[in-house]
């Protein structure tokens, strides 16, 4: 028998289910931008809960509230310094009420640039895989914005540990509470966080499986995928940003 003959029987003896590497990608990308759409569902709500809170701004409490000033704020103090010295203090200061800010538009913005360039460092690895066939290119600029990534979810931690805290008491019990604004700013950058986490997860991905060969320039699909979930990542911060640096406070 000869060697074209056992190819043929080879292609056939599992049912013939393989599928060209174009067919397969081309139902991928349908995939992954399902996962975009739905993940663009996802920002809208945070962004109508974000507006609907500015908006009703119910009993003002979207940058104030009734209490004393956590430790971000200028004169304030930690929860075991208001614990000990106002809600067990035996002549303890009345709450007033605790006008906050925005945060700082410049940390936010920054974030944001970040993190475009850690996608355009991805945009150009795929590039330079796909239409190039540099595959040492590749591997250097997907380390490149994995590392960059990492720098942006490192701002980000940074913002929410700059988010205003108030110490409020409520009937027998003290917490250290957050504005209308400061709610939705956590929630805001907590999940630019995990999309940054799941970035830096798949850069590292891709830079391993480039350095094992896994990745080449005949096998680029994967590669093109992760960028196009990237760029929207980046897409989405420039969008949030401008959101929330621009339309925060009430006049």
């Amino acid at each position: 028998m000869s060697i074209d003959t056992h190819a043929h029987h080879d292609a056939h003896a599992d049912g013939g289910h393989h599928e060209p590497p174009e067919v397969v990608d081309v139902r991928q990308r349908m995939s992954i931008w399902l996962f975009i759409a739905g993940d663009a569902l996802t920002l809208a709500a945070l962004v109508f809960t974000y507006l609907y809170l500015r908006g009703v701004n119910t009993s003002g409490h979207w940058m104030s509230m009734l209490g004393y000033p956590g430790p971000q704020l200028a004169g304030g103090h930690s929860w075991a310094f208001y614990d000990a010295n106002v809600f067990n203090g035996t002549n303890p200061a009345a709450p007033t009420t605790i006008v906050t800010g925005p945060l700082s538009a410049g940390l936010n913005w920054l974030g944001t640039a970040v993190t475009a360039i850690s996608a355009g460092f991805i945009w150009s690895a795929e590039r330079a895989l796909r239409v190039a066939k540099n595959k040492s290119a590749f591997t250097m600029l997907a380390a490149l914005g994995t590392i960059v990534a990492f720098v942006a979810i490192l701002i980000s931690f940074h913002q929410l540990s700059l988010i205003p805290q108030i110490y409020s008491i409520h009937n027998d019990s003290a917490v250290m509470a957050f504005t209308a604004y400061g709610s939705s700013m956590m929630i805001i950058i907590g999940a630019a966080i995990v999309h940054l986490m799941l970035l830096g997860f798949l850069g590292l991905g891709l830079t391993l499986r480039s350095a094992r060969g896994a990745i080449n320039v005949e096998n680029w699909y994967q590669s093109r995928l992760v960028r196009m979930f990237w760029v929207w990542v980046a897409i989405s911060a420039v969008a949030t940003s401008a959101l929330t640096t621009t339309i925060n406070t009430i006049h």
